[in-house]
């Protein structure tokens, strides 16, 4: 099963194609919304939201890829054999999606992989949907079905 986990108010122009994929995965995703901090300071801010992805992060037996721009890229099908991989140690594979700031580094004791979509810089809820998309194209990729590539 996979997770992914984001820190975001709304989905907005992207809440229909979130909804699709989600349909797609037959409950084999769960999409675990997290509010964004209402403190003033950004610090704060990630230091809050930081602390509330750990809560989570600690109590989970899965492999956690956290999303960040500064990261290593792959293409589709270097992630799918990463993932195919790792789905043979773990039940679950959860990626996570932090607030608009960012968060604390003490985040990354607690994954397991730091993973990049891209250079470029989106919204929260378009990097959602193209992480649903990924995920979906890689698992089609797994069970052998076409799916553009």
């Amino acid at each position: 099963m996979y997770k992914v986990i984001s820190i975001f108010d709304s989905l907005k122009h992207f809440e229909e194609g979130v909804k699709e994929y989600e349909k797609r995965f037959w409950k084999n995703i769960e999409l675990i919304k997290l509010k964004p901090s209402k403190k003033d300071n950004k610090e704060e801010v990630k230091k809050e939201e930081t602390k509330k992805l750990i809560e989570i992060l600690e109590h989970e037996n899965a492999y956690k890829i956290l999303l960040d721009i500064q990261w290593k890229h792959f293409n589709t099908e270097e992630l799918t054999k990463i993932i195919e991989q790792k789905k043979q140690s773990f039940s679950n594979i959860i990626f996570i999606i932090g607030g608009v700031y960012g968060y604390q580094e003490d985040l990354y004791k607690y994954v397991d992989m730091k993973l990049s979509l891209s250079s470029l810089t989106f919204p929260h809820g378009l990097a959602l949907l193209i992480l649903f998309e990924q995920i979906y194209r890689m698992e089609t990729i797994m069970i052998g079905k076409k799916y553009h590539y």
